[in-house]
């Protein structure tokens, strides 16, 4: 039995290339679904900035999923959001605000505070600079009161806890995170 650290691994060690292909074609209704979801969660528990792409590719992946099922949001893209907000790079505020607007679950789930990793006026500049006018209206909204409080608990990674160990097996880290 594979266990997630095993997946992880192998996707670590993969191009961007061959990890969309091992994924499957997006918006594919095949069984990547689980994998995706062990890969998740292992992430939780293991990421670092290496696994960027990986994470951006699984949340391109997962943000088609909830698309294409057309229910709620659910836990991994969720936790591919959080993985990119902890990472940092502003560029991927786009790729959050395009999660976040998937559908009305999603929307009221992916904490607004995950679109600005380095702050609601980086934020802004960026999502001006890339025509995202949907996105500085958000950012410049009601709701930017108390995002220092905010950031710090999502920063906290309580609300992951306790992720089983990455060398949980696929199985079992799936379960995990879609419960």
């Amino acid at each position: 039995m594979t266990s997630g650290s095993e997946s992880l691994l192998a996707a670590r060690q993969m191009s961007a290339v061959d990890v969309a292909t091992t994924l499957g074609e997006v918006g594919s209704r095949g069984t990547d679904g689980v994998e995706r979801a062990a890969l998740t969660a292992a992430l939780l528990s293991s990421f670092t900035p290496a696994d960027a792409s990986l994470i951006r590719e699984l949340t391109r992946r997962e943000i088609v999923a909830v698309r294409d099922a057309d229910s709620g949001c659910g836990d991994v893209l969720l936790a591919c959001c959080w993985l990119l907000f902890m990472l940092g790079h502003l560029e991927d505020a786009a790729l959050v605000w395009s999660a976040k607007t998937v559908n009305f679950d999603a929307h009221c789930y992916i904490d607004s505070v995950f679109l600005i990793p380095q702050g609601a006026e980086a934020t802004a500049e960026f999502a001006r600079s890339e025509g995202l006018s949907d996105l500085v209206d958000w950012v410049g909204g009601e709701w930017m009161r108390d995002t220092k409080d905010a950031g710090q608990m999502w920063r906290s990674g309580s609300f992951f806890a306790p992720v089983p160990p990455a060398s949980a097996s696929v199985a079992e880290l799936s379960t995990w995170i879609r419960q």
